[in-house]
């Protein structure tokens, strides 16, 4: 049985015309958030979800259309770009290995693939996988840029098997294998209030392979975001859906995360567009249910409590740089996405590709690392 979500003891009966009934269902407002949303501030609240679940609740008001959060997600390179974000590319219609050429691996973690054996790997790969880097670290006397190739091959296959079959292999780092699609599936039940306010969506969601549907725009994007001392390489597959129905968001974004490297088994982010009263200002709300593999063990409370406040604090500050970048105006143009340092860009990679260059992470405190590292970004600097 579900457990009921709520984000605070007191909630607020709210009119018919409420932007956020949408939401009811899991994700309470309370009478304390809307004041500051009338203020103009963000609210944030981070939720305890079933079991290895942490849910991240924001909103913050706007004076931004679905037209313009849309016309943003488009180009997700520059809409993400931040201190978190070391790269970001957008993949091809039709994916292939060159939209995965500025993804790179660090020493680190190339050092640990050739350890890397079922049970016992620090990167969230299968047995095939794992195997298949080994022997291309093998096979070249260039053994790091083998296995940079390698990697991507990996991922350009994942993100076609995804795409083409809906299913992607089994993460065999750790003791009991983890399925991707089914941790995914797991989250978006959890969702109460997309599954039953917008079932259309939440079945397209459920759906594997991806269906084509006329009422639905989506795209993949892999990034390269720094989480604790570790950077984390993910794949994303963005689907939108607008609606002109009362109570419905304005424009709805999911972001299904199809691989990650580390920590996330499984991760849902929904980003509305709700619609205000008539002369005052919308709402951006973001919802991110995401399934982490650190939460268990006699250390996963507490690691829960951590990266909830840091979660919390985050959250405020990404919406804010949000706002500022949504309601500054249209996102560039693509034409002036075309060039690079080495020259133009071909039509396919004009959706962006974003690099930065970053210090090490502070340490996290020793208590936690003898589990796992908590979430603590480090400080970037766009590269020259």
């Amino acid at each position: 049985m579900l457990k009921t979500l709520t984000a605070l003891v007191v909630l607020f009966t709210a009119p018919e015309s409420d932007p956020f009934a949408f939401f009811a269902k899991s994700v309470a407002i309370t009478e304390s958030d809307r004041r500051e949303l009338a203020r103009g501030n963000p609210v944030a609240h981070v939720l305890g979800g079933e079991d290895h679940e942490v849910v991240t609740v924001a909103a913050v008001p706007v004076n931004i259309d679905g037209d313009r959060l849309v016309a943003w997600m488009r180009q997700i390179g520059e809409l993400k770009k931040s201190a978190y974000v070391e790269a970001i590319h957008r993949f091809s219609d039709s994916p292939r290995i060159a939209d995965l050429a500025d993804l790179s691996l660090d020493d680190n973690e190339l050092n640990g693939i050739r350890s890397c054996r079922p049970r016992f790997c620090d990167l969230k790969l299968s047995a095939r996988e794992m195997l298949q880097l080994q022997q291309a670290a093998a096979a070249s006397p260039d053994w790091k840029g083998a296995v940079q190739q390698a990697f991507r091959e990996v991922l350009l296959e994942r993100v076609q098997s995804y795409l083409t079959r809906g299913d992607v292999s089994a993460y065999e780092d750790d003791n009991t294998p983890v399925w991707p699609a089914a941790r995914f599936a797991s989250v978006l039940q959890h969702s109460v209030f997309l599954t039953a306010g917008w079932p259309r969506f939440a079945d397209y969601l459920r759906a594997t392979p991806p269906p084509a549907a006329s009422d639905v725009e989506s795209f993949v994007y892999w990034s390269r975001e720094r989480l604790a001392d570790k950077p984390v390489v993910s794949v994303t597959h963005v689907s939108i859906m607008r609606s002109g129905e009362p109570g419905l968001p304005d424009a709805l974004v999911a972001g299904r995360q199809i691989f990650a490297t580390h920590y996330v088994n499984a991760s849902l982010g929904l980003t509305a567009l709700m619609r205000g009263e008539p002369g005052g200002p919308n709402y951006l709300v973001y919802v991110n249910r995401s399934e982490l593999d650190m939460l268990g063990g006699p250390f996963g409370g507490l690691i829960k409590w951590v990266i909830g406040r840091r979660l919390k604090t985050e959250a405020v500050g990404a919406l804010l740089g949000l706002r500022r970048r949504l309601e500054g105006g249209e996102p560039p143009p693509i034409a002036m996405l075309l060039f690079s340092a080495t020259g133009r860009r071909d039509a396919a990679s004009a959706w962006g590709s974003v690099a930065l260059r970053c210090s090490p992470a502070a340490p996290f405190p020793r208590a936690l690392q003898r589990t796992r590292p908590g979430f603590r970004p480090s400080r970037c600097r766009r590269r020259a």
